[in-house]
């Protein structure tokens, strides 16, 4: 290290304590300290995140308008100050805590990113505060919310587009109109005398509809194939249907996705059920409007499945 004298400008040996120019004192510089970047809590999840940053590295949340002061030194109070000021602090303390996260499952099966849930609920679409969803066309701007209400937390569609599915971890009823998911396949269960009839606005009085003869069809699943329009339909006659890849009475071969056996859709006391057979990726009916989820479901939304953790 070269020691440059104040007094003459000499250049001088570090290991000089005078200068050789003058004799004048040298004073070692001093070595230079990198700034240590200033790190700001995440409003979302709480993770220290360098100041700068757009988005939250460990859930994706937007950082848009949170700034470097002591007032942001917490989640609960980064909320606040953005609710409307510090007059809010302690409401803001009394009333949000942490309950747990929705994951991100990558299609290799590996963790992605992390949505916290808290007693304040979250809102799920593309316009919400997560990067993770912003590029999802399949997702609605305001898709679905997580509300936590006498102690448990509800799942509700908020009106989307293409709807909110859960997988099955038991049997569950099923209802005319109801939409399950298997593998790529998204099917629309129908009971067939609550479908109405073709060109029921023509039909005389006295004059019977014509049709194909009915051997015993009590049900139907149609393929969705886009907007209002089903591709291909499956009666079902008897008492129960397998659905699989190589296995049952309706069967998608070209579908990688559908195990070899991997759902029954049975009648039982003239109601019908939805059973999984242990298939790999799971079955998922479509909730109806809301629904309680526990710790541990597998939430399916547009391109993007979920799994619920909860402390």
């Amino acid at each position: 290290m070269i020691i440059i004298c104040k007094n003459c400008g000499r250049e001088n040996e570090d290991e000089f304590n005078f200068c050789l120019g003058c004799g004048s004192p040298l004073e070692a510089p001093k070595p230079e300290v990198k700034a240590t970047p200033e790190l700001l809590d995440c409003p979302h999840c709480g993770t220290k995140v360098p100041a700068g940053f757009k988005f939250c590295g460990a859930c994706g949340g937007s950082l848009e308008g949170l700034k470097p002061t002591s007032e942001t030194s917490s989640p609960e109070v980064a909320r606040t100050v953005q609710a409307g000021g510090p007059r809010h602090v302690e409401e803001a303390k009394e009333t949000s805590r942490p309950l747990g996260e929705l994951t991100v499952i990558q299609p290799d099966g590996s963790e992605g990113a992390r949505i916290p849930l808290t007693t304040d609920g979250v809102v799920l679409g593309r316009d919400s505060d997560f990067e993770v969803l912003a590029n999802d066309p399949f997702l609605s701007p305001s898709h679905a919310e997580i509300r936590y209400e006498d102690g448990v937390l509800k799942l509700r569609d908020l009106d989307s587009v293409n709807g909110v599915f859960w997988r099955l971890s038991d049997d569950v009823e099923l209802q005319h109109g109801d939409q399950i998911r298997v593998g790529q396949q998204l099917l629309v269960f129908q009971v067939l005398e609550e479908v109405e009839p073709v060109d029921v606005a023509k039909k005389d009085e006295g004059t019977l509809l014509q049709g194909s003869p009915d051997p015993g069809v009590w049900a139907r699943l149609s393929v969705v194939a886009g907007p209002e329009l089903e591709s291909r339909a499956f009666c079902v006659a008897a008492a129960d249907a397998t659905l699989g890849r190589e296995i049952g009475t309706i069967l998608f071969r070209d579908d990688g996705f559908v195990s070899g056996k991997h759902a029954r859709i049975y009648k039982e006391n003239g109601r019908a059920y939805l059973r999984d057979l242990g298939s790999s990726n799971g079955s998922y009916v479509r909730i109806r409007k809301e629904r309680r989820v526990t710790k541990g479901d597998l939430i399916l939304m547009g391109q993007q499945l979920f799994r619920v953790g909860l402390h």
